[in-house]
């Protein structure tokens, strides 16, 4: 989870040259925190502190893009980003592409890592996710193979307008009806078909509900990751690229409802924190949710996507006024203060409960939750000196010394300090003076 902050300058004498002796740059973080989706108000990254984001918009490869209002869009976004401290991540659309779309590849790449696009943004663009959900049945989707050929041209290109660049796959989606399309099967057809070659960073997204429900049994849950990933590290290690770095370049629940099915902002805000925390604990170097402020993706107020911003957007039946942000806009303010920086240190879980300690600059920190489908109750905490427990949007629950009680709801807790271990039964009644 650490959080990379550093002065990054690309093409220093380049720079020089096209800034009139000034060298160009910008102070970016890069860590786990992002965001994916088109954003209408950059202001909230004043105070929401993410490391790195897409904005939902697709380069198209095409001559005549430098100079074009496309362009322009394009360049603003990213220098939007950068000026709140912000990696952006660019995203090419995949299309019919042939062998003619890899010289402007390489125009582009080189415009944005050392030419002028790079001193419009304020810094180099150093991350392209070729294509999204190409496994899917919307926007560029192909077959692997076709994927992999697409891969092929392109991630060269890129590459020698920017050697230091990094491809990133376009996010792979997954579930139980998808087949062949499926996360699994999808990726060692690509790798079969040559395309780890030309990826660094590998990418998948995943959705899903708070907690599971009989109206859609197979919605996925923030635990579901753990299959994912395990699946392709496998995929990954039989193809020599077991050292690459996963991404999750999409994620996501909703608060509201969608059908029969309804989730508070409660529960929303507890699954932002669970997914984060979880996807660090797994190797996860960045994983991005979708969206800041709710999208009208489906235009009806109600869909899945239409609620699942950290903003309201003044739509729908459940929404509480347009920019009024929602529980899991807090609680992922909260996340970053406490995790920013931090380090993943381990992770148990025992009949629905999890602890997944990290250090941090503030110290050690432990986040508790427990997943009420699967256990309820209280649970003992042993701490090593004083601990003290906050909520997940920084509410204040106490302080405590060595062995304590704490009775968890839906939400996780943050522990401060020293916990050596995690009990579901009562520690033993001593008698007085032992």
């Amino acid at each position: 989870m650490k959080r990379y902050v550093g002065l990054i300058v690309a093409g220093i004498l380049l720079f020089a040259v096209g800034a009139g002796g000034e060298e160009g740059g910008e102070d970016v973080r890069f860590g786990l925190f992002g965001i994916s989706g088109i954003i209408p108000d950059y202001g909230v990254f004043d105070e929401l502190r993410v490391d790195c984001g897409t904005s939902g918009l697709w380069i198209g490869l095409s001559e005549g893009y430098v100079g074009s209002k496309k362009e322009g869009l394009h360049t603003s976004r990213m220098r939007d980003f950068v000026e709140h401290g912000i990696t952006p991540i660019a995203t090419v659309y995949l299309n019919a592409i042939d062998s003619s779309a890899a010289r402007w590849a390489e125009e582009i790449a080189r415009y944005y890592s050392v030419g002028q696009g790079a001193i419009d943004v304020g810094a180099p663009v150093r991350y392209w996710e070729l294509g999204d959900e190409q496994n899917g049945s919307w926007g560029t989707g192909c077959t692997p193979e076709e994927y992999a050929r697409r891969v092929s041209i392109l991630a060269p290109a890129i590459r020698r307008g920017c050697p230091d660049c990094q491809i990133v796959l376009g996010g792979l989606l997954d579930g139980p009806r998808m087949g062949d399309q499926a996360l699994a099967p999808y990726l060692r057809a690509f790798l079969a078909a040559g395309g780890a070659e030309w990826i660094d960073v590998y990418a998948f997204h995943y959705f899903g509900l708070a907690r599971p429900t009989p109206a859609l049994p197979e919605a996925q849950l923030y635990s579901s990751a753990e299959a994912i990933v395990s699946d392709m590290r496998e995929a990954l290690a039989q193809y020599g690229a077991a050292d690459s770095p996963i991404w999750v370049t999409e994620t996501a629940t909703f608060s509201g409802g969608m059908g029969s099915i309804e989730q508070s902002e409660s529960e929303q805000a507890a699954d932002l924190v669970k997914r984060y925390t979880f996807l660090c604990s797994l190797g996860i170097e960045v994983a991005q949710w979708c969206y800041v402020t709710e999208p009208r993706y489906e235009g009806t107020g109600v869909g899945f996507f239409d609620q699942c911003g950290l903003v309201y957007d003044g739509e729908g039946p459940y929404d509480r006024g347009a920019g009024v942000k929602k529980r899991a806009y807090h609680a992922y303010v909260e996340l970053i203060h406490r995790l920013g920086d931090g380090e993943f240190v381990r992770r148990t879980t025992q009949q629905g409960v999890t602890a997944i300690g990290f250090e941090t600059p503030l110290g050690p920190v432990t986040v508790v939750w427990q997943d009420s489908w699967v256990r309820t109750g209280p649970v003992w905490i042993e701490g090593e000196g004083r601990v003290v427990a906050h909520g997940i949007c920084g509410e204040a629950l106490g302080a405590f010394d060595d062995v304590f009680r704490l009775d968890l709801d839906f939400e996780p807790v943050y522990l401060a300090g020293e916990v050596k271990g995690v009990s579901l039964g009562a520690p033993p009644l001593q008698a007085p003076g032992s």
